[in-house]
C-alpha cells in the first residue's frame, strides 16, 4: 500500500513519504466521476508507471458517424437546456476528431444513451460511463452515460463539465494522471478543467487528427511577426490574432476570418498584447495603446533611445531597457515605474505570470524574480546556469530553454526543476496550460503534461513562429511569410 500512495503522491507533485496525508485526503475525499479503475499491485510497484499521462481503455469507436440520445431528463433544468449542454459538450472533443456525434433520428438504436438516476445520499460520483465492447470496438447501444440525479444540476459549468469527462469516457478514454486534464478523476466545486493537450493526445492517438491538420489564413512575404492577444478569463473584443509587416501595417483577424487594418505606421517594430490590450513599438522607443476602433492609438511612452522591446501580460505592459532596468506602464499618462536593476548584467528576456510575477533572464545565464508589487531588493535568484537561452511562462508555470535544447520546468510545489524535453528545442512559447517547442527542422511539438511526452502538431513546414492562446489554438508563421492555423 505504501508504494500505491508514493505513486499518487508523485502525481500530486508531494514529497513520496509512502504515507497517507492531508493533501492525499483533501483529493480523494472530493467526489468524483464514478467509473473506478481497479487496483493493480503490479502496476502501483512499478517505476514505469510513475510518469502521469494519458490511460487509455483499449477499444474505441469502429465507426466516424456517432449518435446518442436522451432516455430521460433531470428535473433540475429544463429539457432544451439540458440538450443543448450536451450538444456543446459533444463539441468539444468533435472539434478537435474526424469524427461527428449527433442526436439520433426518433425511433433509431443510439451509440450512446444519456440518463438521469437517484443513486443514494452516501454516493459522492456526479456521474459514470459504463464502458462494453467486444474486445475491439466499442458496443453501439451499450454505452450509457449516467448522472446522479441526487446532485441538483442547476450549476450549468458544472453540468457541462461533468457531460464533457464522460464523453471522453464514450470515446475510449480512461482516467488520466494529469491533474489538469479533464479526464482527472476527481471534481472540484472551485475549478472548472477545460479540456487539456493530455486529453488531446489521447484522442488523437485513437481516431487521428481532422484533415487537413492546417489552413492557410494569409501568404503575403511581408509578415514580419504574429501576436496573440488572449485573455486569462473571458474573452474580450480584442482577443485574437494580430500580424505585423515589414511596412509598419498592424492586421487584426477578425472573428469572420478576415484581415482587418488598425494602424499603418512605417516606424513600427514590434507589437504586443494580453488581457485585452494591445501595445505597439516604434523605432524612437515610443510606446502605443491601441483604443478598440479604427486606427486610434494612446501615446502612452516617450521616445528614448533605452528601449529594447516590450512585454504585455495580464493587464499590465512593460518595458525592458539596455541599461538592465525593468520599466512598468503606471496606467495613466506617460508615467512608468522603473523596477529596480536585478545585478549588473543586462537584462536577456522577460516573463510575466498571471499573478504579475516578473521572471528575468540575465545575460550571464542568471535567472531572477521579483513578485508583485515588486518593491526595492525584490529580485530574488532562482537559478545560475550559463546554459540558459530563454524563457517562458504559461499561467503561474515557469519553463526554461537551455542551449543544449533541453527544456526544464519548475516544479513550484517541490521546489525542483524537471527536464520535460530533450530533443533539440530551438524556442519556446507558452500560453495557459499550453506550452510548445519548436525543433530545428521547423516542426512545432504540443506538450502534453507529462515529461518527455509531447504531440507532434505538423510535419515540417519551415516554421519561424508558433504562437498559441489560453484555450487551445495554434497559428505559425512559415518562413515565405504565410500564416498557418492548426484546424483541430
Amino acid at each position: 500500500m505504501a508504494s500505491a500512495i508514493r505513486k499518487i503522491q508523485n502525481v500530486l507533485h508531494e514529497p513520496e513519504t509512502g504515507e497517507y496525508d492531508d493533501r492525499m485526503d483533501d483529493v480523494l475525499s472530493k467526489p468524483r466521476c464514478g467509473r473506478i479503475q481497479p487496483y493493480n499491485e503490479t502496476d502501483a510497484l512499478s517505476n514505469a508507471t510513475m510518469h502521469k499521462r494519458y490511460i487509455l481503455w483499449g477499444p474505441k469507436w469502429d465507426h466516424t458517424a456517432l449518435t446518442y440520445s436522451f432516455v430521460n431528463y433531470t428535473s433540475d433544468v429544463k429539457g432544451d437546456l439540458q440538450k443543448a449542454t450536451l450538444k456543446n459538450a459533444f463539441a468539444q472533443w468533435t472539434q478537435f476528431l474526424p469524427i461527428t456525434i449527433s442526436p439520433a433520428p426518433d425511433n433509431a438504436r443510439a451509440d450512446i444513451h444519456i440518463m438521469f438516476r437517484s443513486m443514494g445520499s452516501a454516493e459522492p460520483a456526479y456521474a459514470f460511463t459504463n464502458m462494453i465492447a467486444d474486445g475491439i470496438a466499442l458496443s453501439s447501444g451499450l454505452i450509457n452515460i449516467t448522472f446522479n440525479d441526487d446532485y441538483v444540476w442547476t450549476d450549468d459549468r458544472l453540468f457541462n463539465f461533468t457531460a464533457i469527462h464522460e464523453i471522453g469516457h464514450t470515446l475510449g478514454l480512461s482516467h488520466s494522471k494529469v491533474e489538469n486534464a479533464v479526464m482527472w478523476p476527481y471534481y472540484e466545486a472551485d475549478v472548472i478543467r477545460q479540456i487539456h493537450p493530455d486529453d488531446q493526445a489521447a484522442v488523437h492517438s485513437l481516431y487521428g487528427w481532422r484533415t487537413p491538420r492546417w489552413k492557410r489564413i494569409d501568404n503575403n512575404s511581408g509578415t514580419k511577426d504574429i501576436v496573440q492577444l488572449s485573455s486569462a478569463g473571458d474573452p474580450t473584443p480584442l482577443d485574437g490574432l494580430y500580424q505585423l509587416r515589414s511596412s509598419g501595417q498592424i492586421l487584426w483577424n477578425d472573428r469572420s476570418g478576415k484581415w482587418v487594418n488598425i494602424d499603418n505606421n512605417k516606424d513600427t517594430v514590434q507589437i504586443a498584447g494580453s488581457g485585452g490590450n494591445l501595445y505597439q513599438r516604434h523605432t524612437d522607443g515610443s510606446i502605443y495603446k491601441y483604443l478598440g476602433s479604427g486606427a486610434n492609438w494612446q501615446y502612452i511612452g516617450a521616445a528614448t533611445d533605452n528601449s529594447v522591446d516590450i512585454v504585455a501580460s495580464g493587464d499590465q505592459i512593460y518595458q525592458r531597457r539596455k541599461d538592465g532596468w525593468i520599466a512598468r506602464w503606471s496606467g495613466t499618462g506617460l508615467a512608468w515605474t522603473t523596477i529596480a536593476q536585478p545585478s549588473t548584467p543586462v537584462s536577456k528576456q522577460i516573463a510575466v505570470s498571471d499573478k504579475k510575477t516578473l521572471w528575468n533572464l540575465l545575460s550571464s545565464g542568471d535567472v531572477v524574480r521579483s513578485e508583485w508589487p515588486y518593491g526595492s531588493n525584490s529580485w530574488a535568484i532562482v537559478d545560475h546556469n550559463l546554459a540558459n537561452a530563454a524563457i517562458a511562462v504559461g499561467g503561474e508555470e515557469f519553463y526554461k530553454l537551455q542551449t543544449d535544447g533541453s527544456i526544464i520546468w519548475l516544479d513550484l510545489r517541490a521546489l525542483l526543476w524537471k527536464i520535460i524535453e530533450n530533443e533539440g528545442s530551438i524556442a519556446i512559447q507558452a500560453s495557459g496550460n499550453y506550452l510548445y517547442s519548436r525543433h530545428d527542422d521547423g516542426s512545432i511539438w504540443r506538450y502534453t503534461g507529462t515529461p518527455m511526452l509531447w504531440e507532434q502538431l505538423d510535419a515540417s513546414m519551415d516554421v519561424r513562429t508558433v504562437v498559441g492562446d489560453s484555450r487551445g489554438a495554434v497559428w505559425a508563421m512559415l518562413g515565405t511569410g504565410d500564416i498557418m492555423q492548426l484546424s483541430s
